[in-house]
């Protein structure tokens, strides 16, 4: 069982990305159950931390030892692959000036 004195944010945590918007990360570190979730912020911290279902520690900044997954992007959202542009081809003038 875990202590008040324990520091979430120094654990190395690989997070993985939920389907629900309000708890949008979930992990699993030595057999318990951790997830995120988004609160209203600015009247609350971001985050809230909850481990095996009880709330443990609120907090606005990420943790730099945890691995968020990155988010995809959408098809709106990619860019189009420029070798499928044809790339536009400069004129030269065929008049001399003298």
């Amino acid at each position: 069982m875990r202590t008040k004195t324990t520091n979430y944010l120094a654990k190395n945590i690989v997070w993985k990305r939920t389907a629900d918007p309000r708890y949008p990360f979930a992990a699993e570190f030595e057999d318990e159950k951790w997830v995120i979730r988004l609160n209203d912020f600015p009247d609350e911290h971001l985050y809230t931390l909850i481990v095996n279902g009880k709330e443990v520690i609120s907090f606005d900044n990420w943790s730099a030892k945890w691995s968020r997954p990155i988010k995809e992007k959408s098809l709106n959202q990619v860019a189009p692959n420029k070798s499928l542009i044809a790339p536009r081809k400069q004129r030269l003038s065929s008049k001399v000036i003298s």
